[in-house]
């Protein structure tokens, strides 16, 4: 595969980033986000939503194949059209442009932390995605996405791969209108637990290892990935051509022993829960002791106390 272009190529699907993006959370992922520096990416098979990932498939009218100019857009909508369209390479992580929301405290938890969105997203491999919640906005996205230049640099099979990861993304970008008040944000990354491409092992090298955990509504082991950003942001992969299990060994060896910056984390809000302030101290003792010290810790101003 012509690797270069192909990620030059992926590179334009993503958005730009900019501005405070917000994570709402439990006591225990607050601790773990600051503590160990890191984000879990949950893999896209096993969302709350139950419509998660299904929107797009699941209303086939939003486009015909006349819409399309690319015709390898064309091609991979007809096969999503026509069979069930699901991959299970996806992780993603949630965040919402909305500060202080009453819904997203009733739903995640009584923390929230705020991220520098441009900085966030620095890692390899990490795009941001905002998400639309119309069939027009997302026809347009995707119509937008399938023009982009340069395509005409790539193979047949990298062509079939960019319009793939187009219309898959679309598909994670696509929300149930009922959730539109989230003003839901998205990182998303991919790590392949198959190697499709044997002769191109540089193609995976930015995958995050995958790691399991137990899923509290299923009861069985779901897998993610960890974020962080490297303390040494040049570094490269081994230098000697590694088979499939060989490179995901070495990785998973090596994730527990980098050295991790800072996350850029802008803020911290206690959601409207009792011991706000005591809440409030802890988090401030706990910034300070991991390196977070200039961080401002908050409260939300919502009259609500049933968190």
């Amino acid at each position: 595969m012509e690797y270069d272009p192909l990620v030059k190529m992926m590179h334009q699907i993503s958005e730009p980033s900019k501005g405070t993006i917000y994570h709402y959370t439990s006591a225990d992922g607050v601790a773990g986000i600051i503590s160990n520096h890191e984000i879990w990416m949950s893999n896209t098979a096993f969302m709350n939503d139950t419509t998660e990932l299904r929107m797009l498939q699941n209303t086939p009218s939003i486009l015909n194949e006349d819409d399309f100019t690319n015709e390898n857009m064309r091609h991979v909508w007809r096969s999503m059209s026509e069979r069930r369209f699901f991959d299970t390479n996806y992780y993603m992580a949630s965040f919402s442009m909305a500060k202080d929301l009453l819904e997203q405290w009733w739903a995640y938890g009584g923390f929230c932390i705020g991220f520098d969105a441009k900085k966030l997203s620095l890692r390899k491999g990490i795009s941001v995605y905002r998400c639309l919640y119309t069939a027009a906005n997302i026809k347009r996205w995707i119509l937008k996405k399938e023009r982009i230049e340069g395509q005409d640099k790539l193979g047949a099979d990298e062509k079939n791969f960019m319009a793939f990861n187009v219309l898959y993304i679309a598909s994670m970008k696509y929300k149930n209108e009922h959730f539109k008040n989230e003003k839901e944000v998205r990182l998303i990354t991919t790590s392949n637990h198959n190697w499709f491409y044997d002769n191109s092992p540089e193609m995976y090298e930015n995958d995050l290892p995958i790691h399991v955990r137990r899923h509290p509504a299923y009861g069985f082991p779901v897998p993610y990935v960890k974020l962080f950003i490297e303390r040494d942001s040049n570094s490269v992969g081994n230098k000697v051509k590694e088979k499939e299990m060989e490179m995901k060994t070495r990785k998973l060896r090596d994730e527990g022993t980098k050295q991790r910056r800072l996350l850029p984390i802008t803020e911290v809000i206690i959601g409207p829960i009792a011991y706000q302030e005591e809440a409030k101290a802890a988090c401030e003792i706990l910034l300070a002791e991991r390196g977070y010290k200039s961080v401002k810790v908050s409260v939300s101003s919502i009259p609500y106390r049933g968190l």
